[in-house]
C-alpha cells in the first residue's frame, strides 16, 4: 500500500464513506465530492509546476544564458520533485475511491487514470532508487565507455551514441562492426554490471506492480492501455507483416553475403547482429552497403537539402511551412503571439550534431525551442512537433489528469501520420522543394525501400525489446537464461544471431533495449506509434481520396492528405478528447478500427513487397532463416 505525502484529510474523509447499506446515496454523492475536491487541489498544484515549466523556457531562451546554467538545473529538478509528489499523493488517495460509485465519467476516467502508477508509484527512496538506475542504464548508451582498438589515446573513449553508430554506418570492414559490436558489450557489462544494473531495476518495476494491486508486473508496465494480454496483440501484428519482412530480410542477407563474406552468412540462415545493426544505420546513408532495387544516377532519390538552400528556407520558414499543413485542415492556427514570445532557436553549442527541437506545456500556452538545423529530417521532423504542439493546445481544454495522449504512443502515432504526409513526392512538390509531384516508377520503389529498411527492421527489434522486458518481469525468463531467451527472441522475430558463440553468462542487449527501459522512451511506445501511425495514415487518405486502391495513379505512398476537411475533422476529434476515453474508443473515431493491426504497412509498402517477392525469385533466394546455435546454455 502506498503512503500519501500530503492531503491526509482528504484520504481520511474517503476512509470515512466507505458505504453501507444504509447510505449509499448519500456516500456516493460523499465519494463524488471528495473527488472533485481532489482534483480541486490537484489542479493548484499543477498550475505550480507549469509555472516552473514556464520560468524555465524564458530562462533558456533569455539571452546570454547558458542552457546548462545552475538555475534551470535547479528548476527542472523541481518540476520533476513537485510532479511526483503530487502524483505519488493523487495515487494514494484516489486508490481507495469505489469507480462504480461515481455517476460523472469524467470524474471515473480521473479515478481510473490516476490511481495506479508506474515509477512514481515507488515510495520516494524506491523513487530515487529507480531515477539512478536510469541515469546509469542512460549512461550505457551515452556515456564515453568504448576505446576503439583498446587504444584511448587518439580520441578518449566512445559513446554508443552518437560515436559507435556514427563509426557503424560508415565501417567497410566487418572486423570493425564486430569489434564495435563486441567491446560497447564487454565495456558496459564489466564485472557483470549492466546485467546487475537490469535486475536492480525489475525488482522495482515488480514493486511498483505490487503497490498497484498487479499480480503480475506487465500489467503496470502495459498500463493505460487497459488491454488483457496485450503482448498477444503486439505478437499479432508482428507475425501479420511477418511475409513482408521475410522477404526484405531474404534480400538483404544475399546483400550481406556479397558485401561481407568474412561474416559467412548462411543463404538460409540469420544475418549477423552487428551487420544488421548498420543496416538500421544506413537507412537513409547514401553510400550503403547494400544495393537499393534500381541503380544508376537517374534513379536515385532527389536532394531535398540541396532544394531547400536553393529555394531559400530557413529553420523559421520550416517552421511556418510546418504549422500550416494543420492549419489547411482546419484546425488551430498559431497566432503571431506564438512566434513572436513561444518560439526559440536553440544555439549552435546546444543543438549539437543530431538536434531535436522541444516542446513546453504550460497552459493556456504552449512553446517551442527548434532546432536550426536544415536539412530533410528535420523538416520531417518539425512537421511531427507541430502535431505535438497541436495536441496540447487541443487537450489542455480538458481538466488536469485528462489533459494527455490516452495512451502511450497515441501522440507520436498521430505525428508519424504527419511525417508520411508530409514527407511525400506529392507535398514537397506542393512547398517547391521538389519540382516534381511524382517520383520515376525507379525512385519511388528505391524511397520504398528506403523507408521499408527504416520502418520493417525496427518494428521487430521493438517488439523483441519489449517482449523480453515483459517476460523477465514477469518471471517467464529466470536470471540464468538472461542471454540465451534474448537471442531465441532474435532468432524467432528477426533473423538475427550473435556474430560469435555466446554463453548465458554474457548479456548482450541492443543500445535500443537500454534507451526502452525509460517508460517516457519506452519500446511498446515506439512500437504503437509506428503501427498506429500507418493506420491512422490509411484512414485519413481514405477518407481524402488521395489514397484508391487498386489505382496505381492514387497510391497510399504518395499520399498527401493536405488541405482536406474529412482527415482534419478525424484528427480534430481524437485531439480534442484526450485520454477522457478509452484509447480503443479515440482509435475508432479515426480509423473504424478497435484493433492494431499491420493493414496499413502493408498496403503502404504493396510495390516493393511485389518487387521482393518478384527479386528474390529471379536470384533463387528462399526467405526465411534457419539461425545457427549460437548460444550455450551451459
Amino acid at each position: 500500500m502506498r503512503l500519501p505525502l500530503l492531503g491526509v484529510a482528504l484520504l481520511g474523509l474517503l476512509l470515512i464513506l466507505t458505504p453501507t447499506p444504509t447510505h449509499c446515496n448519500h456516500t456516493a454523492a460523499g465519494y463524488e465530492l471528495a473527488t472533485k475536491q481532489i482534483l480541486q487541489r490537484a489542479t493548484e498544484r499543477i498550475h505550480h509546476v507549469w509555472e516552473i515549466t514556464r520560468k524555465i523556457f524564458v530562462q533558456l531562451t533569455a539571452k546570454g544564458k547558458s542552457p546548462l546554467g545552475g538555475t534551470v538545473l535547479s528548476s527542472k529538478q523541481e518540476v520533476e520533485a513537485e510532479t511526483y509528489r503530487l502524483y505519488y499523493e493523487l495515487a494514494a488517495n484516489l486508490s481507495v475511491v469505489p469507480v462504480a460509485e461515481l455517476s460523472d465519467p469524467l470524474q471515473r476516467r480521473f479515478v481510473q487514470r490516476l490511481a495506479k502508477l508506474k515509477l512514481q508509484g515507488l515510495r520516494p527512496k524506491e523513487y530515487e532508487q529507480a531515477k539512478d538506475l536510469l541515469r546509469q542504464i542512460h549512461g550505457f548508451v551515452s556515456g564515453p565507455m568504448v576505446c576503439p582498438h583498446s587504444d584511448c589515446s587518439a580520441s578518449g573513449p566512445l559513446a554508443m551514441v552518437p560515436q559507435i553508430v556514427k563509426r557503424n554506418m560508415y565501417a567497410k570492414q566487418y572486423e570493425e562492426l564486430l569489434d564495435n559490436w563486441k567491446t560497447w558489450r564487454n565495456a558496459i557489462n564489466e564485472k557483470d554490471v549492466a546485467k546487475n544494473t537490469f535486475k536492480d531495476y525489475v525488482r522495482l518495476l515488480r514493486k511498483a506492480a505490487t503497490y498497484n494491486g498487479h499480480v503480475t508486473a506487465s500489467r503496470t508496465w502495459y498500463l493505460n492501455y487497459d488491454t488483457e494480454n496485450f503482448q498477444a496483440e503486439l505478437e499479432a501484428v508482428v507475425w501479420e507483416i511477418m511475409p513482408l519482412y521475410r522477404e526484405l530480410h531474404a534480400y538483404l542477407r544475399h546483400e550481406v553475403q556479397a558485401a561481407y563474406p568474412k561474416a559467412d552468412t548462411k543463404s538460409d540462415g540469420a544475418i549477423s547482429a552487428p551487420i544488421m545493426d548498420q543496416i538500421l544505420s544506413q537507412d537513409w546513408y547514401p553510400h550503403q552497403f547494400f544495393r537499393t532495387p534500381h541503380q544508376g544516377k537517374q534513379h536515385q532519390l532527389p536532394s531535398v537539402h540541396r532544394r531547400l538552400e536553393e529555394v531559400l528556407v530557413t529553420p523559421v520558414k520550416i517552421n511556418r511551412m510546418a504549422a500550416e499543413f494543420f492549419e489547411s485542415l482546419g484546425l488551430i492556427v498559431l497566432p503571431n503571439t506564438f512566434y513572436d514570445r513561444y518560439s526559440r532557436r536553440m544555439s549552435e553549442e546546444e543543438a549539437g550534431v543530431d538536434c531535436k527541437s522541444q516542446v513546453y506545456y504550460f497552459p493556456p500556452e504552449v512553446a517551442l525551442r527548434y532546432c536550426p538545423k536544415l536539412d530533410y529530417k528535420k523538416l520531417m521532423q518539425i512537421h511531427g512537433t507541430m502535431a505535438e504542439i497541436q495536441y496540447h493546445f487541443y487537450k489542455m481544454r480538458l481538466p488536469f489528469g485528462l489533459d494527455t495522449e490516452p495512451c502511450p504512443g497515441f501522440g507520436a502515432a498521430i505525428a508519424e501520420t504527419v511525417i508520411l504526409a508530409s514527407g511525400t513526392p506529392r507535398h514537397l512538390n506542393r512547398l517547391k522543394i521538389l519540382l516534381n509531384s511524382s517520383l520515376t516508377e525507379e525512385q519511388s520503389l528505391n524511397r520504398l525501400f528506403r523507408m521499408g529498411v527504416h520502418t520493417l527492421i525496427a518494428v521487430p527489434q521493438y517488439f523483441i525489446n519489449d517482449k523480453f522486458l515483459v517476460d523477465v518481469m514477469d518471471g517467464r525468463i529466470g536470471v540464468k537464461d538472461y542471454n540465451c531467451a534474448y537471442w531465441d527472441l532474435q532468432d524467432k522475430f528477426a533473423g538475427v544471431q550473435p556474430p560469435r558463440t555466446r554463453l548465458n553468462k554474457d548479456f548482450d542487449l541492443d543500445f535500443k533495449f537500454y534507451r526502452g527501459l525509460n517508460p517516457e522512451t519506452s519500446n511498446t511506445k515506439k512500437f504503437l506509434a509506428e503501427i498506429l501511425g500507418f493506420q491512422f495514415y490509411r484512414s485519413f487518405c481514405l477518407a481524402s481520396g488521395q489514397y484508391r486502391p487498386g489505382d496505381p495513379s492514387h497510391p497510399l505512398h504518395n499520399c498527401d492528405f493536405y488541405g482536406n476537411p474529412e482527415a482534419g475533422k478525424k484528427i480534430h476529434d481524437m485531439m480534442e478528447v484526450g485520454a477522457s476515453r478509452h484509447w480503443r474508443d479515440v482509435m475508432e473515431i479515426a480509423t473504424g478500427e478497435r484493433k492494431l493491426s499491420g493493414r496499413g504497412i502493408l498496403e503502404y509498402f504493396a510495390p516493393l513487397f511485389t518487387w521482393l517477392k518478384e527479386r528474390n525469385k529471379q536470384l533463387d533466394i528462399q526467405p526465411g532463416w534457419d539461425a545457427d546455435e549460437l548460444c550455450r546454455r551451459d
